[in-house]
């Protein structure tokens, strides 16, 4: 088992800079990923783990030995690329097999690991024929071989199923949780600009905006304890939905109100005065009939989703927000809602979009 300890870490090219003072620990055997939007940093600071990009300042250590100026071949890591990295004119098993021959490890174990491998992704069939003669999700999948014959002490995964059709990407994902749940001691790390990956596979979370670390926790404590307005925005699907407010002091109540809604008691507001924005995820709206509304606007889109309707609500000249319910409602398009929700459900941000409550 293997842990990582990332501490006050910079990544400069000339006077830009695209990773700041990032600090950040990884146990054993942990699943971790790193999110965020494309140009983020979460691949720089993925190869700087890996060796592939020079350290600015700061430290990586691996089980506590610092390996800033350690060449990536001695740091026990094996990574996978979005791009397979194949070579195309040796079989499924010569690839899977190269580094070990490299090494020169002896034939009866390289057949060994090989073909515990194999046999682990569902490839054995596959072994002796050529990458063209495979589908993406195949390929995918011998790459990961390839890295798990090499039994390495951290397991990188750079956008394996960017290059994936929607159908591939999830079967894939789930072939990666359980490769997870085979392996609990390795220890994974996973850089995706997808949320929902990031959500299904992760341990933890290490939400990523600007060269920064945002936040890191659990996915269910993003997903319900975001720390500011990014990582609510960035974590959930449809995004959360953000909607200026004003705190109302009534005596010992108080309350909130949006534009078009009602006064609401919220006790969650305690922590704010005047302008606030409020959080709210699309499913923890529902239409008001007759109760108290947060929002009150026409519907402009309408999906059905079989289960569910999602709908997109115009709350005022450049607001919208976006509303998941039942397909047994009625919701017509021009059609004006009021929109309710649970005060419990309510996320408040301040100005600057830290979280309050």
């Amino acid at each position: 088992m293997t842990s990582l300890t990332i501490r006050s870490l910079k990544k400069s090219y000339g006077a830009l800079t695209v990773l700041h003072n990032v600090n950040l620990d990884i146990r054993s055997g942990e699943f971790v990923v790193f999110v965020g939007p494309s140009g983020c940093g979460k691949s720089t600071l993925l190869r700087m783990i890996a060796g592939l990009e020079e350290i600015t300042s700061g430290e990586i250590a691996i089980d506590g030995k610092i390996v800033n100026d350690m060449p990536p071949a001695e740091r026990g890591i094996a990574m996978v690329f979005q791009s397979y990295a194949l070579y195309p004119h040796m079989t499924v098993r010569e690839n899977m097999s190269f580094g070990l021959k490299t090494a020169k490890m002896p034939k009866s174990q390289i057949e060994n690991r090989v073909n515990r491998a194999a046999e682990m992704l569902q490839v054995t069939a596959l072994l002796d024929r050529l990458p063209k003669q495979l589908s993406g999700g195949q390929r995918q999948r011998v790459a990961i071989g390839r890295a798990i014959t090499r039994e390495p002490k951290v397991f990188l995964f750079d956008e394996p199923l960017s290059n994936l059709d929607a159908a591939l990407r999830v079967a894939t994902r789930i072939e990666i949780a359980q490769l997870k749940q085979r392996m609990p001691d390795t220890t994974m790390i996973y850089v995706t600009h997808d949320q929902v990956e990031a959500m299904t596979l992760a341990d933890r979370i290490v939400v990523m905006n600007g060269g920064r670390i945002e936040q890191v926790g659990t996915p269910m404590e993003l997903y319900h304890k975001p720390a500011n307005k990014f990582v609510a925005g960035f974590i959930g699907s449809p995004a959360m939905n953000f909607i200026k407010a004003e705190v109302i002091r009534q005596g010992p109540e108080i309350k909130v109100k949006t534009a078009t809604g009602d006064l609401l008691t919220s006790p969650f507001a305690s922590n704010s005065d005047g302008a606030i924005l409020l959080g709210i995820r699309p499913e923890n709206l529902f239409v008001a009939e007759g109760r108290a509304a947060l929002v009150r606007g026409k519907v402009a889109v309408v999906e059905n989703l079989g289960e569910l309707i999602t709908a997109y609500v115009d709350i005022g000249s450049v607001n919208q927000v976006i509303v998941k319910i039942p397909a047994d409602v009625d919701i017509r398009i021009d059609q004006t809602i009021a929109l309710s929700a649970d005060s419990a459900k309510l996320h408040i941000f301040d100005g600057d979009g830290q979280r309050r409550g």
